[in-house]
């Protein structure tokens, strides 16, 4: 004998949905014995629809703001006694053997409720659910990603925590037993809470992808008007449902513990909210956390009545919760989700969600649709920028191969990351630093967001560094790539010129020398450059001066590890405001050009007061590379001076293409755009190119690095003819356009090309390697860190001058380049070396440790005469060095380094700096609209 099922279908409003829904029903090939339709106060056609179906004396009509559960209570009251009930929205339509399927597993697994698996209705393909639980941060947790499409990848059936009340079979005798949904849960997370106290009084709840259920979801969308007895709010009725489901079904130690981790977490959210600017969604949180905290006795009382109906310990149903490391991967996954932005192109973005805005009349036609083209070629074609990412990352990986592996890396103008995340935020903030004899000066503010960034690490400010240098070409790539989209409609020119930015940043000579500022500034340069042409673009005054804040924020970020980019990129806005002969941008670009200088701080008045330090950038100003000095020509063809860069040779594809979009006349205005930051770019370039500066605790002055300013000109002029090209694709002379734009693009391809190849076969690393940060033998280094003494280093040679420097722990890190004490300092200890260099005396000893210097140590090759001094000094004693060919002295009564009195404003300032960060970021961000979701 077939069992006996009764359908209840629950409907309110869902006159757009109803009559596809009543056709599916008709339609199965097992048929509900009994059925009845209950109506919450529907304003629309739905009681005419369901007169057209349904007998009356099988409607109920139930008042409106009736939760699901009790109008389903209301169904049940009228109908005679079944097996089984089948629950029902009015915004679901089951295939036509949704029903039979539940019902065969039922009977052969011997489970007690049974669900389908959702897909999204009308697309028809996405997946919705296929099983549900509860995460302990009280999210839905489906295990499905985001938009997901169904290609069999879920159709084993298994047994889960809960499923959807949206086509929910279940047993009349346990529906009873356990009181059916909780009236306390009118809408959101009632199958959840559900499904649970199910599996804590010893019964199965079983996933049947085979039985297929076409969701809208329509309440969670608001696609209708919802009343309610409860606030009308989506959100909050969502996060009030969660809090209380988890609340409500923990063990005792799992009570104790949410309790705790939910109010913090939701304080926490509330504040993340209101950062991101969604005051509403931040109110509708708060108030679900108030709703269900201030009143106890609702969890209390909810708890009894689990624990009457419970006989399975809370442990046996752990198994179908997900892992509390869930949330964490979700947020992980929402930083991945950045990045995939960043790395598909506009015509790869889904149509997903909005196709839920059309309407269709017959579920099965889209049902049997062709099947996607599957397979790694096929990903290619759909999806060719990512894979272009891909293959960028393995190529970088290869290229740098030999810098992979313990240790850390350094070289050039990089000094090695400290070991910890705390070191960088001392840098940044505090009023003395122990480097050198010690100083008070302003830390650099990039420490503070290299601090920031490794907490995304974990804690390992080298991994930070490894990224940044080892992955610049496809970060830099990425953000060129996002910029590309802006002013170039060519998937294939996008990726042409994101290619050529990305390889012309190690082509410069950047990586190879170290010169980390320049690496993450060319990163971050296509960013500056997007904000920026927003700013002079935008037509009205509306919102304008939250556009001049967010190119001052990303302005502020650029400069801080480039600080010339600063005076390139406002230089560059004045003219092209100028140009455009509107008013309206000037106030934008004030409060463009301000930000900088309230989020860097003194840092950044330095710079103002000294325009030598525009051109130093983070990391060593001189990485040992000696006088720079590139020539006009050398800068015309990428090349910015000094060693390891590529041949000049190559940036000839570059500068071809730039020429030659000047000739076409479509697109002409654009293209002169594009000149003109080449232009400002290169007179930047050329000025730098012979620049001196003096640097703080470097004797002598240091030529000015110009990469940063050179691979700007030279990818700004390949932009040109990017434009060009891409105009030569349309309208007119199509295929003439075509002909140039194949030869254009073999000309200007050819140059990333052969940067690649050049990279590639030259990957030694450059004067960047990794190995040990100190350049102290060990046991030196281990004593200076014990001990906290300083090491004075000698630097000389037969005939050389004598040079030196004063190390604390072992050498300077990341960081510290920006702190020392210029050499002017102390002009005493200058003078005090010398003296112990050449006629050292006891008194010069004592002055020695009264510095707080324990050891000297002298970099090979030593010159005699100061080896013969040192050796001959009183309360000096030579020691051994693991090191051929340097010399180590140890002061034989070393005294604790002095403690620095530093600028007592330095925590008022630092506090003042991340207030400004703070407004500036808040009021720049974009306001959120607010997401109604289950």
């Amino acid at each position: 004998m077939p069992p006996t099922v009764a359908a209840v279908l629950v409907t309110h409003n869902g006159a757009r949905w109803l009559p596809q829904t009543l056709a599916a029903l008709g339609a199965q090939t097992f048929h509900a014995g009994s059925g009845i339709a209950v109506d919450v106060d529907s304003k629309d056609d739905t009681p005419a629809l369901l007169s057209g179906t349904f007998h009356e004396s099988l409607i109920v009509r139930v008042a409106s703001g009736t939760g699901f559960g009790d109008a389903v209570r209301a169904g049940l009251d009228a109908l005679p006694r079944t097996e089984w009930i089948w629950l029902l929205h009015d915004d679901c339509a089951p295939a036509p053997d949704a029903l039979e399927r539940l019902l065969d597993d039922a009977l052969s697994t011997g489970a007690d409720v049974v669900g389908p698996k959702l897909r999204e209705w009308p697309t028809l393909r996405r997946l919705l659910e296929v099983g549900v639980s509860i995460t302990g941060t009280g999210h839905r947790e489906t295990g499905l990603e985001r938009g997901e499409p169904d290609q069999g990848q879920h159709d084993r059936a298994r047994d889960v925590l809960a499923v959807s009340s949206a086509g929910m079979l279940v047993r009349r005798d346990l529906w009873d037993a356990l009181g059916g949904l909780d009236p306390e849960l009118p809408l959101y997370f009632d199958d959840v809470d559900f499904g649970w106290r199910v599996a804590r009084h010893g019964g199965r709840t079983r996933v049947v992808p085979r039985s297929v259920m076409f969701h809208a979801e329509a309440s969670a969308r608001s696609q209708r008007p919802t009343a309610r007895r409860v606030h009308p709010s989506p959100r909050r009725d969502a996060r009030e449902g969660a809090l209380y489901t988890l609340l409500s079904n923990a063990s005792l130690p799992g009570f104790c513990w949410q309790s705790v981790r939910l109010f913090v977490g939701s304080l926490l959210r509330v504040i993340g909210l209101v950062l991101v600017k969604a005051p509403g969604d931040a109110r509708q949180e708060l108030a679900a956390l108030f709703s269900v905290y201030v009143r106890p006795w609702r969890i209390l009382a909810a708890r009894r009545r689990r624990a009457a109906t419970s006989t399975v310990a809370p442990g046996d149903v752990r198994h179908l919760l997900p892992a509390w490391t869930i949330p964490y991967r979700h947020g992980i996954d929402e930083v991945g989700d950045v990045l995939w932005g960043f790395a598909r192109t506009p015509d790869a973005e889904s149509s997903g969600r909005r196709a839920m805005v059309v309407e269709y009349s017959h579920v099965a036609d889209l049902d049997d649709e062709a099947e996607p083209d599957r397979g790694l070629v096929a990903f290619a074609r759909r999806h060719p920028w990512a894979c272009v990412v891909a293959a960028l990352t393995v190529v970088s990986l290869v290229a740098c191969w030999g810098l992979i592996g313990g240790g850390s890396l350094s070289g050039g103008a990089l000094l090695p990351a400290p070991e910890t995340t705390g070191a960088w935020w001392s840098t940044f903030a505090a009023s003395w630093h122990d480097v050198g004899l010690g100083s008070d000066a302003f830390g650099p503010p990039y420490a503070f967001v290299l601090a920031a960034l490794s907490v995304v690490t974990f804690g390992h400010p080298g991994l930070v560094v490894d990224v940044v240098v080892i992955g610049a070409v496809p970060l830099a790539a990425l953000t060129a790539h996002r910029l590309a989209r802006r002013f170039l409609s060519s998937g294939r020119l996008q990726i042409a010129w994101a290619l050529a930015y990305a390889f012309a940043v190690v082509a410069s000579g950047a990586l190879g020398q170290g010169r980390f500022g320049t690496l993450l500034g060319l990163v971050l340069a296509p960013v500056v450059v997007n904000s920026s042409i927003s700013l002079v673009q935008r037509s009205s005054l509306r919102r304008g001066w939250q556009e001049g804040l967010r190119v001052g924020l990303w302005l502020s970020l650029l400069t801080a590890f480039v600080p010339i980019a600063y005076a390139l990129t406002i230089g560059g806005l004045v003219i092209a405001v100028g140009l455009r002969g509107r008013g309206r941008e000037w106030l934008s670009l004030g409060l463009a050009a301000v930000v900088p200088f309230g989020v860097l701080g003194p840092w950044m008045w330095e710079r103002a007061l000294d325009p030598g330090l525009w051109w130093w950038e983070a990391g060593l100003a001189d990485g040992g590379f000696g006088s720079l000095e590139p020539t006009v020509l050398d800068i015309a063809l990428g090349q910015a001076g000094g060693p390891y860069a590529a041949p000049a040779l190559f940036g000839v594809g570059l500068l071809a293409v730039g020429l030659a979009a000047l000739i076409p006349a479509r697109r002409r205005q654009a293209v002169l755009w594009a000149w003109l930051v080449a232009l400002i770019c290169l007179a930047f370039a050329v000025i730098g190119a012979g620049t001196t500066f003096e640097v703080p605790g470097i004797s002598g002055e240091t030529s000015a690095w110009v990469g940063f300013a050179t691979v700007c000109w030279l990818t700004a002029l390949a932009a040109g003819g990017a434009i060009a090209l891409d105009g030569l694709g349309a309208g007119e002379g199509r295929a003439l356009g075509r002909t140039l734009g194949v030869a254009g693009l073999v000309v200007g391809l050819s140059a990333p090309v052969l940067m690649a190849g050049w990279w590639v076969l030259h990957a030694d690393g450059g004067a960047v390697g990794r190995g040990d940060p100190s350049d102290l033998p060990a046991y030196l280094a281990a004593d200076a860190e014990r001990t906290g003494g300083s090491v004075v280093v000698l630097d000389t040679a037969d005939g050389a001058a004598l040079t030196y420097s004063v190390h604390t722990d072992d050498g300077p890190r990341l960081g510290d380049e920006s702190v020392m004490p210029a050499t002017d300092a102390n002009p005493d200890f200058a003078t005090l070396v010398s003296a112990l260099a050449s006629d050292p005396t006891a008194d010069d000893v004592e002055e020695l440790a009264g510095y707080g210097v324990h050891a000297v140590y002298a970099r090979p090759p030593v010159d005699e005469s100061v080896t013969v001094a040192f050796d001959s000094a009183p309360g000096i004693t030579p020691s051994g060095s693991s090191v051929p060919g340097s010399r180590v002295w140890m002061l034989e009564s070393p005294a604790d380094p002095p403690e620095g009195d530093g600028n007592a404003l330095r925590p008022w300032i630092v506090a003042a700096e991340l207030t400004v960060l703070v407004v500036v970021l808040v009021v720049a961000t974009p306001g959120r609209r607010s997401r109604r979701r289950a």
